[in-house]
Parts: C-alpha cells; sequence; structure tokens
C-alpha cells in the first residue's frame, strides 16, 4: 500500500517505523514423529535476537498439535515475483505444489525485469556484461549467484513472457539491446515492463496466481506460514501455517521453497543488517523477513552486512529526468549536496542530514529550457504526466505518486513546494551566479553540469527517497539451496527472491544495466524449482527465443 507523498508532508509522519511493522510472535513451532523444532524454546537462533521475532509472524516454541495435515512435492512460501513462478514451474515439472501467502493475494514490486539472450551472445561478451555488473556493484556480487541468473534468465525471461500472455497480461512493452564490446564479443539483454503504469508486478503475480491455480497450484492465502518443519538430521520436511487461528502441517516431499520477502518492516533486523535505511520511509508494508528468520531458526546464516538495498523515487518525475544534475535544495531552500550522483545513490549524500524525520524528501529545481540545457530526453509534454491534477487521465505514472510542479515566478514554484520562498530565490542566485563564473565554490560541481535557472516557467520536484526492497538474505548456493553455518545444504530446504543470498552485495542495487532485480527473483523462482522437483536446471519444456521473438519491439 502506496502513502500518497502530499499526505506525507502534511502529516508530518514517517512510514517503515513501527507503525509499519505487522504481526507478534505468537509463541509455538513444529516437531512431532521424527521432527524437532526450529529453535529451543529457551534459546534464539544463532545471529538472531527476540526483538526480530516481536515484529514477525515467526514462532519458536515447538507446535505440536496441527489441526489439518496436508502433502504436497513443493511448498511455497510466498506468493510474488519469486514464489509465483518457483509454483507454476514446479507444477510444470510434474510436481504437486502448495503456496501460504500472508496476503490476501499475490504481492510483488517493481515494472522492469530482464534476461540474458545467451543464443545472440559470445561468450566472452557474457562475461565483460558480468564485469560490468560487478564494476556497477563495487565488485561485491555474488559470482556464482551472477552466473545462475546469466545461464538461466534468457529462459526464464521468455517463460515467463508466454506465460504471462497465457494469463492474458503480456508485457506493454519488450526490446532487445546488444551490448558490443571492442574486441568485438557482444551480449544480448531483453528488458520487458509490465503495466502501463498504475499497473505493475503485483498484477503481473496476480495473474500467474491465477493461471497457476486453474492449472492445479493450491493456494492458501491469509495463511502466514510460522515455522519450517525441521528432521532430527536438520532436514527441513515441510512447514506449518497458520489461517483463523489454526495450524496447518503442509508435509514437503520434496522441498519447500521460501520466497517470502525482505525485511525492511522489521526494525530490529534493519538495524544490524542494513543501518542506512534506518532513517529512511519504506515503500513497502508487511515485510517483515518471515522467511529469514524461519530458515534462520532451521540453521540458516545471514549474509555479510552491508546488504544491498534499493533507494528509489522514479515516481516523482519521469525516471530518465533522475540523471540530470538539477539544483537540488533541501526542506529550508537550501543547497547541500553535489547534484552529479545517481538515483540509485541519492540516499548515500541525504542519510547526512539530521536536521529532519525523513533525509529522504528534498527538491530539485530546474528552468522550462530544460531540454536543450541538459539534452533530456524527457520533453515537456511528458513532463505535464508528472504534475498533479494537470491532466485528467495523466499516462503511465502512479497518480498519487507524481510530484512535479510548473509556475510561473519563483515564489509561486516556493508555495507550490511547500518551502520559504525567500530561501528559494537566494539559492537560485547563487546558483546562477556559479553557472556565471564557472564555478561552484559550495559543492564542487563540474562547471559543464551547471545551467542557469532563468527561463520561465519554473520547475521543481519534490523528490521522496524511499526503500523498495532490501536485496540480501539467508546463504544460499548457486541452485538457491539453504546453507548452514558449516555451508552445507540445510536438505529439502530453498530460500529465493529478495530474502535469498546476496547477489548485488554493493551498497545500493546497482541499475547500470537494468532490470536484474526482478529478473533475478523471476529466474531464482523458476530454477530453484526445477532443481528442487528434478535435481537439475533443465526445464521439461524450455521456451526457446523463437517462441516469443514477435514479442519484442525491436530484435538484436
Amino acid at each position: 500500500m502506496e502513502l500518497n507523498r502530499r499526505q506525507f508532508l502534511k502529516g508530518g509522519a514517517l512510514l517503515g517505523g513501527a507503525a509499519a511493522i505487522g504481526g507478534v510472535a505468537a509463541g509455538c513451532s513444529p516437531s512431532g514423529s521424527g521432527s524437532k523444532s526450529a529453535a529451543a524454546a529457551s534459546s534464539l537462533p544463532a545471529g538472531t535476537v527476540q526483538a526480530d521475532f516481536d515484529a514477525s509472524v515467526v514462532e519458536l516454541p515447538a507446535i505440536t498439535k496441527f489441526d489439518e495435515e496436508k502433502e504436497y512435492d513443493i511448498v511455497v512460501v510466498g506468493a510474488g515475483t519469486a514464489g509465483v513462478p518457483a509454483a507454476l514451474s514446479a507444477f510444470e515439472e510434474g510436481a504437486t505444489v502448495a503456496v501460504l501467502q500472508k496476503a490476501n493475494e499475490a504481492q510483488a514490486n517493481g515494472n522492469g525485469s530482464c534476461g540474458i539472450i545467451l543464443e545472440e551472445s559470445t561468450e566472452t561478451g557474457v562475461l565483460e556484461f558480468m564485469q560490468s555488473w560487478r564494476a556497477a556493484g563495487g565488485y561485491r556480487m555474488n559470482w556464482d549467484l551472477l552466473k545462475f541468473f546469466m545461464d538461466h534468465s534468457g529462459e526464464t525471461n521468455n517463460w515467463i513472457i508466454k506465460r504471462s500472455d497465457e494469463a492474458g497480461f503480456p508485457p506493454y512493452s519488450a526490446s532487445a539491446t546488444k551490448t558490443t564490446y571492442p574486441d568485438g564479443s557482444y551480449c544480448t539483454a531483453v528488458l520487458k515492463s509490465f503495466g502501463p503504469k498504475p499497473k505493475n508486478h503485483k498484477d503481473l503475480m496476480v495473474a500467474l496466481a491465477e493461471l497457476a491455480a486453474k492449472k492445479g497450484v493450491e493456494f492458501f492465502y491469509q495463511t502466514p506460514a510460522v515455522q519450517l518443519v525441521v528432521e532430527s538430521d536438520g532436514s527441513v520436511s515441510g512447514v506449518v501455517g497458520k489461517s483463523g487461528g489454526k495450524y496447518i502441517k503442509f508435509k514437503a516431499k520434496k522441498a519447500v521453497i521460501i520466497a517470502a520477502g525482505d525485511y525492511q518492516n522489521n526494525e530490529s533486523l534493519v538495524s544490524r543488517w542494513s543501518p542506512d535505511v534506518s532513517r529512511f520511509g519504506r515503500k513497502q508494508t508487511d515485510r517483515t523477513g518471515d522467511g529469514i528468520l524461519m530458515a534462520m531458526a532451521a540453521g540458516a546464516q545471514m549474509t555479510p552486512v552491508n546488504h544491498a538495498k534499493t533507494m528509489h523515487d522514479m515516481d516523482a518525475q519521469p525516471m530518465m529526468m533522475t540523471s540530470l544534475p538539477f539544483m537540488a535544495l533541501d526542506q529550508n531552500g537550501k543547497r547541500f549536496m553535489n547534484e552529479d550522483i545517481p538515483m540509485a545513490s541519492w540516499d548515500l549524500a541525504l542519510r547526512m542530514r539530521k536536521d529532519v524525520d525523513d533525509p529522504g524528501v528534498f527538491f530539485r529545481i530546474f528552468d522550462n529550457d530544460f531540454v536543450a540545457k541538459y539534452k533530456a530526453k524527457s520533453s515537456i509534454e511528458s513532463l505535464e504526466n508528472y504534475i498533479p491534477g494537470f491532466k485528467q487521465d495523466p499516462y503511465n505514472v502512479y497518480p498519487s505518486l507524481i510530484d512535479t510542479h510548473r509556475a510561473e515566478t519563483l515564489d509561486e514554484l516556493a508555495k507550490e513546494l511547500g518551502i520559504d520562498a525567500a530561501a528559494l530565490k537566494e539559492s537560485v542566485d547563487k546558483w546562477n551566479k556559479a553557472c556565471e563564473a564557472g564555478a561552484d565554490n559550495e559543492f564542487g560541481l563540474a562547471p559543464d553540469k551547471m545551467k542557469p535557472i532563468d527561463t520561465p516557467p519554473y520547475w521543481g520536484t519534490r523528490q521522496w527517497i524511499r526503500c523498495s526492497a532490501i536485496n540480501s538474505g539467508v546463504e544460499i548456493n548457486a541452485n538457491c539451496q539453504v546453507l548452514n553455518a558449516k555451508g552445507e545444504v540445510i536438505k529439502g530446504l530453498y530460500s529465493v527472491g529478495s530474502g535469498a543470498g546476496d547477489l548485488c552485495g554493493g551498497l545500493e542495487w546497482n541499475l547500470a544495466q537494468g532490470g536484474l532485480c526482478c529478473g533475478s527473483y523471476m529466474t531464482m523462482g523458476r530454477y530453484a524449482a526445477i532443481h528442487a522437483v528434478t535435481g537439475d536446471v533443465k526445464p521439461k519444456d524450455p521456451v526457446s527465443v523463437e517462441d516469443v521473438r514477435e514479442k519484442w519491439e525491436k530484435k538484436a
């Protein structure tokens, strides 16, 4: 659920604190014939503290009585960007499948995902593409998981396109991009989006979940998983769900696949594993790290700090404009940073602001000649879609999140933005003088990136940087099998999506190539399921490039 940014500013609330934390520990956990509790009632799993569980639905003391028992080959925990593809893929491989979902429908965020087309790439080009991603991630990317993505994302991309078409929600945009390197090698990626906005991956996953249910996958909504069933040898044989106060034991003959999302709304986990996020708002709700905590109760380990996070605001104005070094002002109308910084890293500068509750709110100011001055790819007409109330039916936006304003004078613009007019005009005057002098003596912005704000009407965007996802979780191997403290596979347990591994180990989830985040989650879900059912990573009915090439807007 999204909070309208203007409601936020009027109310002064900070989304993502205690009010956004859902669920409490109720105090129970599985055991029974041949099983043991995932953690002793008197102790906590290694690497956790009690506050982690206080913010989660996960239960620690052993659950010994069940109101109902069910048995499947595969049990998936979570119906999202990774969980729904996992469930549908497992079913297609011949497995019986159950999906436990805490919410009343499938949940997901994001809108773009990519896949690497190996058939239209050279071997060296693929390796160079991987290296470019590693560089963008500060060289902390997990090579095994990155290779897993490169090897399998292309087929997953084709499969998603075909299944989404079958589900009646095909991509509204899909195109191939061929990256060629100086040595002549090349790598081809397909980036696809679902929408147009306000529709996105949630609508896609709802459609795919409905398709999966029609085929035979059983979904149990409003049934959170509260504990794994762990055998005496440490293997996982099922999961306990809770529905209406009743405990249901879901036996998994082959595997449990955890796809329960990240932990951005669990402040205890955030403070230790992704502390940079602590002072920022959160775009999602009820992401309390339940799957991560269940896995840790079964012996899993967290990946090392710092966990990469996605800190975005691509909704207040067109995404392409976030790369332009417009003058940045704080709530007092004062400049506070060098504007030559990519949006994915804005938070690293914003977090230093100690005078506000939420440092993610700031303003970017420019004038009506921005297209010529910055060689911008966005037009004034497209920017008008982002003016609240300007168009009756703005195209391809989230109406509650657009927050760009236009005014004939700086005084009027200041009123629109809710900042002090005198301070805004003083900052613009200093900026223009620095542009004329060719030197920024405040923050050292390069002269070629400074453009005077002197052509009315004037524009301003109220940005709101918040956390979309935290992209790390429990340690896994290249097949998404969960590992214990010794680096050994916990038999019968897989983890996929944002709570799994450390594909992007940098401070920020890098956007260098685009679509990696959701593309990797879909790939993890699909191929972890295939491996769990078959012991291999070869789908029974793979989808080829030629099966879906006609869906691409252009060919590589």
